[in-house]
């Protein structure tokens, strides 16, 4: 299949290229070293309108969308992005690069609520830890909903950022896994529409894993 930029200027052949990952939606393939490309499997299924969204906003700790592409036919097809390299970081063990992450996403979440997108399919598994912070990945299932999203918006926000933090905590010694679950819970559900209790509990700790000691081993 060929898919074209924008512009028309650059032609992708996917049937060339090896499938470097999968999703329910579409496939992804590695571009060069610092940019990669989905192409849905259903063309004509996804709508623009958010990923142009996201496009102009460039939002902090989200994948960068650097271009939109398109089908011999000018139908929607996917889109080019940052390729991002995981990697394995304690995102318990430096407050900076978890307080920065989590208030980047939120702010970036709240500045799509502003713009009518629904946050579909945000949860751990389209979460990336990079040595330079944690990124959202995968947002084509984004939708514009002509509604206040604020409330679902944020309850995926914070179900994302419990699930992220315990599959962090699990890798320590814990003497009571549900114990640490409730911690995570007060830890992010005692505001309902905010970080900030968030925020004023991690200005007490050296780092975030300090705040967990009373269940670890």
């Amino acid at each position: 299949m060929k898919v074209y930029s924008s512009d028309g200027k650059y032609i992708i052949e996917t049937d060339d290229m090896h499938i470097f990952d999968h999703g329910t939606y579409g496939n992804i393939y590695k571009y060069d070293d610092n940019t990669c490309f989905k192409v849905f499997k259903h063309i004509g299924f996804h709508k623009e309108e958010p990923i142009i969204v996201l496009k102009e906003l460039e939002l902090k700790n989200f994948n960068r969308i650097i271009d939109l592409l398109y089908d011999r036919n000018l139908q929607y097809a996917g889109y080019l992005t940052d390729f991002y390299q995981r990697d394995d970081f304690d995102i318990l063990s430096d407050k900076e690069y978890l307080v920065d992450s989590v208030n980047n996403i939120y702010d970036g979440i709240m500045e799509l609520t502003k713009k009518s997108i629904m946050v579909n399919d945000l949860h751990k598994g389209n979460v990336i830890t990079t040595k330079d912070g944690i990124f959202v990945i995968d947002v084509d299932d984004y939708k514009h909903i002509n509604s206040d999203n604020t409330y679902i918006n944020t309850y995926r926000f914070k179900q994302m950022l419990k699930s992220i933090l315990y599959d962090a905590l699990i890798n320590y010694s814990l003497t009571n896994p549900q114990e640490s679950y409730a911690l995570i819970k007060r830890l992010v559900d005692e505001d309902h529409t905010n970080i900030n209790h968030f925020n004023n509990v991690m200005k007490r700790y050296t780092k975030p894993i300090d705040y967990f000691s009373k269940v670890l081993k």
